[in-house]
């Protein structure tokens, strides 16, 4: 008997403009973990007289997702990263096509984009959908869509103001926390909305510079900078914006080492957003 249990080999994620039709399926990177959660925002009710609950009450339903990804398709980070546009539809797809769920109207609540010295460049996304329910019920066979080439480390380029492109990274990493909030409904127990609230932009550079005159020099900064971050097609040579913001400063700098280690320097950096 063949068990019925999955493995994460078997789970598909995709984007799409329709409910139902896989046609119009897309996938945007290499998943590698994925969480389906649905909250139910459960109520403890506690009073004197007893020592244990009285009740559990259902709350109002949250579903989200978190993903690992090695995007193959930057436009997916930088289209939706705003925590204001979204796809219609994302789908949770069990590759025969028989199971899935689908989360409508999802925003990215979080999303941190890293790349890593030979290494290839990764996402971690927090997702907030207004509902989810089973797949479409037409659906009925899935394909496999293979994502093109995943994005590596020599797939970007990092500025900091108008300068070369910085050569000497070991690692750059940043994260847009959109800081959504949930609007209950309280006729379904459901969402009714999910609004934007305050933006916060912020990263980390990590380089081994070999001059301590220059390290002195950004410490010694008392100016806003400018820092952009591109990323590029493998094996295409038009560069597009992955981040680009014009007012940073650095936040605490560290240079920690051990002797078995090459000094590397620590640029933390916080970012006013001004979209």
């Amino acid at each position: 008997m063949v068990s019925t249990i999955y493995g994460g080999f078997d789970q598909l994620i995709y984007t799409s403009t329709s409910n139902t039709d896989c046609s119009v399926a897309k996938p945007y990177g290499v998943t590698t973990r994925l969480s389906p959660i649905l909250d139910t925002s459960n109520i403890n009710v506690r009073g004197t007289g007893r020592r244990g609950l009285y009740d559990i009450l259902l709350g109002m339903r949250q579903p989200q997702f978190t993903m690992d990804i090695l995007p193959t398709d930057m436009a997916f980070i930088t289209e939706y990263q705003d925590g204001q546009t979204m796809p219609p539809y994302f789908h949770y797809v069990y590759e025969e096509g028989t199971a899935g769920l689908t989360f409508t109207t999802p925003l990215f609540n979080r999303i941190s984009v890293e790349a890593r010295h030979n290494e290839a460049i990764m996402a971690t996304i927090e997702v907030w959908a207004d509902s989810v329910e089973l797949l479409g019920p037409t659906v009925s066979s899935w394909k496999s869509l293979t994502p093109v080439q995943p994005y590596r480390w020599l797939d970007s380029k990092l500025r900091i103001e108008d300068t070369d492109p910085v050569d000497d990274w070991w690692s750059w990493r940043y994260e847009v926390n959109n800081n959504l909030q949930r609007l209950g409904d309280a006729d379904t127990g459901g969402t009714r909305a999910i609004k934007m609230r305050h933006k916060e932009v912020t990263g980390l550079i990590v380089r081994d510079l070999t001059d301590y005159s220059e390290w002195n020099s950004l410490m010694s900064a008392q100016d806003k900078f400018n820092i952009t971050i591109k990323v590029r097609k493998p094996g295409s040579g038009t560069w597009v914006p992955l981040l680009q913001q014009p007012y940073c400063r650095w936040n605490r700098l560290e240079a920690p080492v051990g002797p078995e280690d090459l000094q590397a320097k620590r640029f933390p950096f916080t970012a006013i957003d001004n979209t």
